[in-house]
């Protein structure tokens, strides 16, 4: 994919419908941001400690959470974990932005979902490198994408709650 291609394919994603083509052609132009991987590939594994998100470009990522009820934080278990499906990403979606602004480990671990996936793979020392108003646009996808991730947590909680609550019910 050239680079003029790759400029115009992610004007129609929303991470990037702020950015000024001189930005977009920026970031396209730092060395190490793009990455491909195959079905069944991690991306990001779960308590990774990286300063790094991701924009998905083509094909679709799986976001999975490892669950280990007997095993005290900090400690090692011999049995596997149980590995639920958090969620599952396309095109223009982001991903490890915690990570990138908290500095904290990876609280999941992203798979390549299809046959070919791309992301963009923006790094703290990337981000940095931009100026100001561009690292701004950048700051804004972020907070914007955590209150739809937090919007969409405290509907599915309350989702929850009620058929935890209806089957908690006693029958009359």
């Amino acid at each position: 994919m050239e680079k003029v291609s790759v400029v115009d394919y992610i004007k129609n994603l929303p991470f990037f419908e702020e950015f000024t083509d001189n930005e977009k052609s920026s970031l396209l132009e730092k060395k190490g941001v793009f990455e491909k991987y195959q079905e069944g590939e991690t991306i990001i594994k779960q308590g990774a400690v990286e300063s790094c998100l991701y924009v998905i470009l083509l094909g679709k990522v799986c976001l999975y959470k490892s669950i280990d009820d007997n095993v005290e934080e900090g400690r090692i278990s011999l049995s596997d974990s149980e590995e639920i499906v958090v969620k599952e990403l396309e095109i223009g979606s982001i991903f490890g932005e915690i990570s990138l602004i908290t500095g904290r480990p990876r609280n999941v671990t992203a798979r390549a979902a299809s046959k070919d996936v791309s992301v963009i793979k923006i790094t703290k020392e990337i981000l940095e490198s931009f100026e100001q108003p561009t690292q701004m646009k950048i700051q804004k996808q972020f907070l914007t994408k955590l209150a739809e991730n937090l919007d969409d947590m405290n509907t599915e909680c309350i989702k929850l709650k009620s058929i935890i609550k209806k089957k908690l019910k006693p029958k009359t």
